[in-house]
């Protein structure tokens, strides 16, 4: 009878065993100011631990999309989402896989680049569910919330007030960025935005497309320096 090749699960579980949190040490100061984990972060704490495990990484590009925009200064930018499956591969033969999407933007050809490089990051931190060690306890957060009539009154406010609204690509690059910082956290997405642009944001309508132009180019550069 052939024996069921099962290593994999008993690597990756002793990667996570051995894996230490990995600290948001760099901080981007180019537009937005926030700290973050850096891709040389993440593989100089996960190669050895790999090595060790007798487990490697295979990575599969299974969509990617792109879209062509310009700046407010006018410079052109690509937009790049990519779907990127990787699997986790042990010595013996046996093997898991994840999938994750990675966006990123580039005034040249680096806009792919960073998008894998983006989603290879999310995969691994995810994976092995790496911690961060300033990461807050959700029971340490509590926030009031209005009335559901008077937040839908609120939105639609805001909407109806904004002579400029976002396009659908860049609500959808927008809100990528916030969820894969922020989680489920509202708050800190409005809280990231009203630090941003210097006036209190109560809902992300009340951004023109200049103002998330703005705030995405911002989000690019910090890209641009955590991925090189």
């Amino acid at each position: 009878m052939e024996t069921q090749k099962t290593g994999i699960y008993a690597a990756m579980a002793a990667v996570m065993a051995d894996m230490n949190a990995i600290g948001k040490d760099k901080k981007c100061q180019q537009g937005a100011s926030f700290n973050y984990r850096g891709i040389d972060d993440v593989y100089n704490a996960i190669n050895p631990l790999l090595g060790k495990h007798k487990i490697f990484v295979l990575p599969t590009a299974e969509e990617r999309t792109s879209e062509g925009r310009t700046t407010k200064s006018g410079t052109y930018m690509e937009i790049v989402t990519v779907k990127m499956r990787y699997t986790f591969a042990h010595e013996d033969g046996s093997s898991v896989q994840c999938c994750t999407i990675g966006e990123a933007m580039d005034s040249g050809d680096k806009a792919t680049n960073k998008a894998m490089a983006i989603a290879h990051k999310y995969a691994i931190l995810q994976t092995f569910c790496i911690p961060t060690e300033d990461m807050p306890d959700p029971d340490a957060e509590a926030h009031q919330l209005a009335p559901r009539e008077q937040a839908k009154q609120q939105r639609e406010a805001a909407k109806a007030s904004n002579p400029n609204p976002m396009t659908q690509a860049q609500s959808k690059m927008l809100m990528a960025y916030l969820s894969r910082k922020h989680g489920d956290s509202r708050q800190a997405y409005l809280d990231e935005l009203s630090g941003f642009f210097g006036r209190q944001i109560t809902s992300s309508r009340e951004l023109t497309k200049d103002d998330v132009t703005e705030f995405l180019d911002a989000v690019n550069n910090a890209a641009e320096v955590e991925a090189y």
